[in-house]
């Protein structure tokens, strides 16, 4: 995509490097798979700690290691040990069609990692507004809270959500006030935020701490990453039931020597 050589696609491009790194150094294994294309070919699988790396795309016209239809992966089932999705989502002409293939090729307890556009960050009303889309090649916005749900009626577990670009500068200072209070400029330092919030001691600092999950942050964000895992499902072995003899309450009474004695 052209606009990805822009500025505004560097910036995003760099930033996404740094948060999947981050989430690959957790993922082991033989196979880790890219499906689609997005920003310099080896830009995210540089970092894997798996031991092969593969793209996979559905056109001749990008670099990858496997062409295949993503609507039916050529891929065995149960061999992949990360699915890495950089906004291929968007892209797919069927994006439910596309995870149940992931499901299919991933390993139990596999690793699914999604980069997505934030369906209610200001970048979906300029792409609704802008006459050739502001994200050209962009067919739809797929929202973490959809991709959650998808991915739960599939057996996943989600282990992680960030959203970035540009709210990760205040996802950083909402974790750690400490270390962020050094990055504050000078204006804010002195402001309102450092009087009343970040000179209180640790265990008073609730309201900083909540204001991570306020649904402003997640608006502001432009972009979102999902870690996901391929739950296992343990189904305990129904065992046959034995029928025993069914006995008499008490049992049976046993003759006594006499009574066989004159019985005879």
């Amino acid at each position: 995509m052209d606009w990805l050589d822009e500025e505004r696609g560097k910036g995003l491009l760099w930033e996404e490097s740094r948060l999947v790194e981050e989430a690959l150094d957790a993922v082991f294994g033989d196979y880790l798979l890219q499906i689609g294309a997005w920003g310099p070919g080896n830009l995210f699988l540089k970092s894997a700690r798996t031991r092969q790396r593969y793209i996979v795309a559905d056109t001749l016209n990008t670099p990858a290691s496997l062409v295949s239809s993503l609507d039916y992966l050529a891929i065995a089932s149960d061999s992949i040990d990360a699915v890495l999705l950089p906004h291929t989502l968007e892209t797919s002409s069927d994006p439910h069609q596309l995870l149940r293939e992931i499901d299919r090729v991933l390993r139990p307890e596999g690793h699914l990692i999604v980069l997505g556009f934030n369906s209610p960050s200001w970048w979906l009303l300029r792409q609704r507004l802008s006459d050739g889309g502001f994200l050209p090649g962009i067919d739809r916005f797929v929202g973490e809270h959809r991709l959650n749900d998808w991915l739960q009626l599939l057996g996943f577990r989600m282990t992680q959500t960030r959203f970035y670009h540009p709210a990760s500068e205040v996802d950083r200072l909402v974790s750690n006030s400490g270390a962020s209070n050094r990055a504050l400029d000078t204006n804010t330092q002195q402001g309102w935020l450092r009087k009343n919030i970040l000179r209180r001691p640790p265990e008073q600092r609730g309201m900083l701490r909540t204001m991570r999950s306020w649904r402003y942050w997640r608006t502001a964000a432009a972009c979102y990453m999902v870690v996901a895992r391929k739950e296992v499902m343990n189904v305990a072995p129904i065992r046959p039931q034995r029928f025993s003899r069914r006995q008499l309450a008490g049992g049976l009474v046993r003759p006594s020597a006499r009574t066989s004695a004159r019985d005879n």
